[in-house]
């Protein structure tokens, strides 16, 4: 990879510029200090909080009706009173309560090296080695994280007889024990980590490891001590070289490359992201960086939350959990494309979890078989209402999840995870299928009480700003996807047409996609006015991205929306890093290149950090990873029946080449242009399978594999 590392020539001020090292599991962030270097570590399952059953407001049930009558009376008002008070889970401070608990820092460990020379000073992380480096005088160090050993390292060159090594962390018992730092502390799950150096051959070697009891019945310091032995036993050489061997894999899967022209690689990247302009070499940069964001925060036990895996404090902003209304999705947009299918496998976990406890949520908030989740949870598997119902009520984003079972089924067709999945899916099925009532003002299904995600609008009756409604535009999409996604999961398995059958009948029942006196998609079931015309959320245009209801196929949708996005862009929309990835991936699905390179553009200058972290504010990784998966939709799409060669090739990147790329149904694609124009183009797939792409305008079929050459 060309563009495979971000470079800078002076040591971190903030955590904002330190750099970013991980292995699914742990994490560091390295600040490259001269008279003192601090790396602050992290482990994924640091998380303070636990499982409780008690989160579910019995209230609920009991005005459950009371609320849906009000909805549908028109008094929007009322309902949203009445939702306030009783829409929420049992404490309206449980969300960010001690049982609800937060992502931790594992603490800062602290390097001195004495150097009097601070000249040549570079600092440096190499993506596909997965790799820092800091440099300057006579001292050198170099980091990375090995995955198999699950341990971190560091190695400094320089004066390092005389070097201090110490680590700190709030309410942690920490013993210093000859070349040996234990730190251990209850969060209540128990958690340890451990610090082994040494000083071989003139340099100082320094292994770092972390764990905690979470799901798990080892006890942590035997695990931390495990694995420092084991470490240490293969050395430094193994682990480099098992650590670079690792990423490059990993990375080498599905890479972009764009010529070599106006290549700034030598330019401090915090230069080039303040002047992003006439760089598309920072574009091939930061697609690097997201995918390996992605690979450093997601190869555990736990996925990707909405820090990835890197957190600096005892309380991050959001209690740095999984938001499941759009963040943790977004998490995932790109990893089966970019043939990194493992890397959803801790997200699955998670969702088995949220499955389970979702249960229950389902019987105490709304008396439904089944299993439900809103808008957040974590490790323990929050599942109930939230704090306040204009984000709190989202009942349909569990069901959002599932899509990523389903493409993880499009892109392997492996029939396993239907099987494995399910229940699960039925579950969720089962539960709208109870939860849906009858709007008696039009006689569709609905999902009421309800809101688009943390949306408002203003009540046509006094004119105020409310959110409860019945149906809005994203839960129906949503649905209407699940009960599609459950009826063709039972016919693959050949199970369960019964129930297939009664899901059909019901998505019969939903209400249809509709325009609005704007010409936009309708957000809310009715044709509302928006209290805040540039909202973050894109909710109703769900259908267009990340899911397949609204294409060129339905040109009218496809022309409305449009016009949607026109319109928040229009107010302001796109302010936070992770919205204006969404507004990349809707005009790569638009087919408009321009437009989506413009807003690459925005997302880099705006809503990126000077260590190429999204900037939500504040820092908020799902940015940097849609910003990643609206790049690959640039190049290449598969949702809708076949695959599309450069459906949204920006003038910009007039000549360039994409390898390893995987579409929907198996196939392999790599492609290279000039002038705009695929000049060649390889599709690998099964054999005997068949195949539809769509190359410079032109539609070719195959089976097994195709070549084109220009």
């Amino acid at each position: 990879m060309k563009e495979n590392r971000l470079f800078y020539t002076s040591p971190a001020n903030i955590w904002e510029e330190a750099l970013p090292l991980g292995n699914g599991k742990l994490g560091m962030m390295v600040f490259g200090g001269i008279e003192e270097e601090r790396v602050q570590l992290n482990e994924e399952t640091i998380w303070s909080g636990w499982e409780t059953d008690d989160n579910d407001d019995p209230q609920t049930l009991k005005h459950l009706e009371e609320m849906r009558n009000l909805i549908f009376e028109g008094k929007y008002s009322e309902a949203d009173e009445l939702c306030e008070k009783y829409l929420v889970c049992r404490n309206k401070n449980r969300d960010r309560g001690a049982a609800y608990g937060s992502y931790q820092t594992a603490g800062d460990l602290y390097i001195t090296v004495p150097d009097e020379n601070a000249d040549n000073y570079k600092r440096e992380l190499i993506l596909d080695e997965g790799r820092a480096e800091v440099s300057f005088g006579k001292t050198k160090r170099e980091y990375f994280i090995s995955y198999n050993y699950n341990t971190a390292v560091i190695k400094v060159t320089g004066d390092v007889e005389n070097a201090k090594v110490r680590f700190e962390r709030e309410n942690t018992w920490i013993t210093y024990n000859d070349n040996e730092i234990t730190a251990v502390g209850y969060l209540p799950t128990k958690f340890a980590v451990y610090i082994r150096y040494e000083i071989k051959d003139g340099a100082l070697y320094i292994y770092i490891t972390a764990a905690t009891n979470y799901k798990s019945d080892e006890d942590p310091q035997t695990v931390c001590d495990k694995t420092l032995k084991k470490a240490m036993a293969a050395g430094y050489d193994v682990l480099l070289k098992d650590t670079r061997d690792y990423f490059t894999e990993m990375l080498g899967r599905a890479t972009i490359s764009f010529p070599e022209s106006g290549n700034k690689a030598e330019v401090p990247t915090n230069e080039r992201i303040a002047n992003p302009e006439n760089d598309i070499g920072l574009v091939e940069l930061y697609y690097n960086f997201g995918r390996y964001l992605l690979l450093g925060s997601s190869r555990g036990k736990l996925p990707a939350n909405l820090q990835g895996i890197w957190a600096k404090d005892y309380l991050p902003p959001w209690s740095a959990d999984y938001h499941i209304n759009i963040n943790i999705q977004m998490n995932y947009w790109f990893a089966e494309t970019a043939d990194l299918s493992e890397l959803v496998e801790p997200f699955f976990n998670l969702i088995k979890i949220i499955a389970k406890s979702g249960e229950k949520t389902a019987k105490n908030a709304y008396n439904c078989p089944g299993w439900v989740a809103h808008y957040t949870t974590t490790p323990w598997g929050y599942t109930s209402l939230g704090a306040h119902p204009v984000f709190g009520a989202f009942s349909t984003a569990g069901a959002w999840c599932l899509r990523h079972v389903k493409e993880h089924w499009l892109y392997s067709e492996d029939n396993a995870i239907l099987e494995e999945f399910y229940p699960i899916i039925k579950g969720s099925s089962e539960f709208f299928c109870e939860f849906l009532v009858k709007d008696p003002r039009n006689g569709y299904l609905v999902t009421a009480p309800s809101g688009s995600p943390e949306n408002s609008f203003i009540s046509p009756t006094d004119g105020k700003r409310v959110s409860m409604c019945a149906g809005p535009t994203m839960d129906i999409s949503i649905i209407r996807e699940l009960f599609e996604f459950n009826i063709k999961a039972a016919e693959v398995l050949g199970k369960d047409k019964e129930f297939a059958d009664k899901l059909k009948e019901k998505l019969a029942q939903l209400p249809p996609l509709r325009i609005g006196k704007h010409g936009q998609i309708m957000e809310w079931s009715e044709d509302f006015e928006e209290f805040e015309p540039g909202h973050r959320h894109m909710s109703h245009l769900y259908g267009l991205h990340p899911a397949c209801q609204i294409t060129k196929s339905t040109p009218e949708f496809f022309e409305a929306a449009r016009k949607t996005i026109d319109r928040r862009l229009a107010s302001g929309g796109g302010h936070t890093g992770w919205s204006r990835a969404w507004i990349i991936n809707f005009f790569a699905r638009l087919a408009d290149g321009n437009a989506a390179y413009e807003n690459i553009v925005a997302l880099i200058k705006k809503s990126t950090l000077p260590n190429m972290f999204d900037n939500h504010p504040p820092f908020q990784i799902d940015g940097n990873f849609g910003g990643t998966a609206g790049i690959m939709e640039m190049l290449m799409q598969s949702h809708d029946g076949y695959i599309d060669i450069l459906p949204a090739l920006p003038d910009a990147w007039k000549d360039g080449e994409f390898k390893g790329f995987m579409a929907r149904g198996g196939f392999k694609v790599s492609a290279e242009w000039k002038d705009g124009k695929v000049v060649k183009c390889e599709i690998i797939g099964k054999d005997g399978k068949h195949g539809t792409a769509k190359i410079n305008g032109q539609t070719v079929e195959f089976d097994g594999s195709y070549t084109y050459n220009a």
